[in-house]
């Protein structure tokens, strides 16, 4: 019989002889924290507070973090401390609830999937951003017709509050104008760096 906590210089009155137990508070500290933050924190929560209004959209978060994200990371913790087992077995304590675990297993496969494509994104750029002339510049041979570097306007004369004038095709799908006197030569164009993605 194979003995963990033996085999790795362990007690032998240790009461999880087959999971062994962290080596010091360090330990546990430190794998939890690193449990709690990810990419998320860094990427997407300053992205998702700037979308939700900012700082007011802290007040929520706060308390529902105090409220709701905090005491079920405890009650977590807890329960795997408690009982040494996985989020598929620990629910053997509770049999109506054992869905809850599987469904945690899929969640953190998906999670793992996802993660991994964004941090191969930033790596693939990376390394394609070491080039001389940056890849996505310039409409290369990767490109197709629709590539380009300008939307380009022609003889357009718009009408706003009664007055005609020049403009150019930003100002006029910024005010929702049309132009009069002339046509804007527009064709549905990607920039380089859009299309190079």
């Amino acid at each position: 019989d194979f003995n963990l906590s033996n085999e790795k210089g362990g007690h032998a009155s240790d009461e999880n002889s087959e999971r062994g137990n962290w080596s010091n508070k360090t330990d546990y500290l430190l794998s939890m924290v690193g449990y709690a933050v990810g990419l998320g924190n860094v990427w997407r929560f300053p992205y998702l507070t700037y979308q939700n209004g900012g700082g007011a959209f802290l007040i929520p978060y706060t308390l529902m973090l105090a409220l709701a994200g905090l005491p079920l990371f405890f009650m977590e913790c807890s329960l795997g401390q408690f009982a040494s087992l996985g989020p598929v077995s620990i629910w053997r304590v509770l049999p109506l609830f054992q869905g809850v675990g599987i469904t945690m297993v899929v969640i953190s496969t998906f999670v793992t999937i996802y993660y991994n494509v964004i941090i191969a994104y930033a790596l693939y750029y990376l390394f394609a951003s070491f080039q001389k002339v940056l890849p996505w510049s310039d409409c290369f041979s990767w490109a197709d017709e629709f590539c380009s570097k300008t939307r380009i306007v022609s003889d357009c004369n718009a009408t706003l509050d009664g007055e005609t004038f020049h403009a150019n095709y930003s100002f006029i799908t910024s005010k929702n104008l049309t132009c009069i006197n002339g046509t804007i030569n527009y064709k549905p164009v990607q920039f380089p760096s859009e299309q190079y993605w």
